[in-house]
């Protein structure tokens, strides 16, 4: 007879065993509590939600809801779709946005082309979709990011930025790798950021400010971060194309951020893309050549999250502290900081025409690598159609932080860059 106390010991060894879940694409974070999950999920539904014209959508766009953009593989991953920015470059080289704010004054509806209107569903509205001004001479297309993993992203420390940024000026000088840690103005006055991180140029800080410049420049949905309308064409809109009874479309402070919160919840609290295993000795090989040749130096494999790190709930600075952001290994490959990637023309890749937040034009926020398995067209623009294509982008071959790097895949055998191209296919 099997002793009583055998199985009593049993229970308590099953009861250590932890069962890892793989989590499928979109999901949320693991460790939500039941309050973050539920935000989780109001928030998946506001994302893939059609906005109208009540909650004050327009009077131009350029689309309706998240989820028209943000799609592949799945709801809050990118997409090819292109996003037009544009304004007038200067013979001395100063930009100038075309909102009015930029040195000449010109307001003509800069700096995101909007091509959609309300015209089609208010029959009095005459304003039409944005096409370019006359005065741009500086055009620029980037395609859609994912949103994987946001949250962690958004809770890295300013200070992990700014060291890195100083140890890549200290180390990598051989290189001529030194990435620059973008301070950014910020408009939500509880964020704890004010380095950027997100966007192509890290021009936002925090993921409520990203979210809040998607809803009044995308959606033209005005809100309490973004409270000036964005004239179309630079004309004074025409009153027949609004129809927001329910959130007034120009102070909009008594929304509360009613809209853009769920939208940032659901960016928080969704799981980045796991890497999938490599497919044999070739792959693994590759990564150690990701390393040799400096890749690593720029696409850096992870950040930490604070031992505390907190979740901003609404305007008025209220947040939680969650278990789900905090002590993370953030394994996005991507130092976040601004690199020079050199004079490239016009047309050619990488192109530098605009200038978003504190970048220069020839300065781009490094790329995160996770998720880039998912992913059939590469750099800020999708010109190139494969890895390869994108590797060979990163400058002129000439100028740039790029070049050493570049140099360095080139010399390699036709064997090795393919192990290095299958090792990039697994993020």
């Amino acid at each position: 007879m099997q002793s009583p106390l055998r199985y009593v010991w049993l229970i308590c060894l099953l009861s250590l065993v932890v069962i890892t879940v793989q989590a499928e694409v979109g999901d949320s974070l693991p460790n939500l509590t039941p309050r973050e999950t539920a935000l989780f999920d109001n928030g998946q539904r506001q994302f893939l939600r059609l906005w109208g014209l009540k909650q004050g959508v327009g009077p131009v766009l350029t689309d309706g809801a998240c989820s028209r953009c943000h799609s592949v593989p799945v709801l809050g991953g990118g997409n090819t779709r292109h996003w037009t920015f544009f304004g007038l470059l200067n013979p001395d080289g100063t930009f100038d946005p075309l909102d009015g704010s930029g040195p000449s004054g010109l307001n003509e509806g800069g700096i995101l082309l909007q091509p959609l209107s309300n015209q089609a569903f208010l029959p009095n509205c005459s304003q039409g979709g944005e096409k370019l001004p006359p005065n741009a001479n500086a055009i620029e297309d980037r395609i859609t990011p994912q949103t994987f993993g946001f949250g962690l992203v958004d809770a890295i420390a300013d200070a992990d930025l700014i060291n890195q940024a100083a140890f890549e000026l200290s180390n990598y000088q051989a290189d001529g790798i030194h990435g620059v840690a973008a301070t950014v103005p910020t408009y939500y006055a509880a964020a704890p950021n004010k380095i950027g991180r997100f966007g192509q140029k890290a021009q936002f800080a925090n993921l409520i400010e990203m979210a809040a410049w998607a809803f009044a420049q995308g959606m033209g949905i005005t809100n309490p971060l973004f409270v000036d309308e964005n004239l179309p064409q630079g004309m004074p809109i025409d009153p027949n194309c609004t129809l927001n009874s329910d959130v007034p479309n120009n102070t909009n402070a008594g929304s509360g951020g009613s809209g853009i919160f769920p939208i940032s919840h659901f960016m928080r609290f969704t799981a980045p893309i796991v890497p999938a295993k490599c497919p044999g000795t070739d792959c693994a090989q590759g990564q150690a050549i990701f390393t040799a040749i400096g890749c690593d130096k720029c696409h850096l494999r992870s950040y930490a999250t604070p031992t505390r790190a907190s979740a901003p709930m609404d305007l008025a600075g209220n947040s939680v502290v969650s278990r789900a952001l905090s002590r993370q290994k953030v394994k996005l490959y991507s130092d976040l900081l601004l690199h020079d990637l050199g004079n490239a023309d016009k047309g050619s890749i990488p192109e530098n025409q605009t200038v978003t937040g504190v970048a220069k034009l020839s300065q781009w926020r490094t790329a995160p690598l996770w998720g880039i398995q998912y992913r059939t067209r590469y750099l800020h623009n999708g010109a190139a159609q494969s890895l390869d294509a994108a590797i060979r982008g990163h400058s002129d071959d000439a100028t740039g932080e790029a070049v050493t790097v570049i140099n360095r895949y080139k010399a390699l055998s036709p064997f090795d860059q393919q192990a290095l191209l299958d090792f990039l296919n697994t993020l």
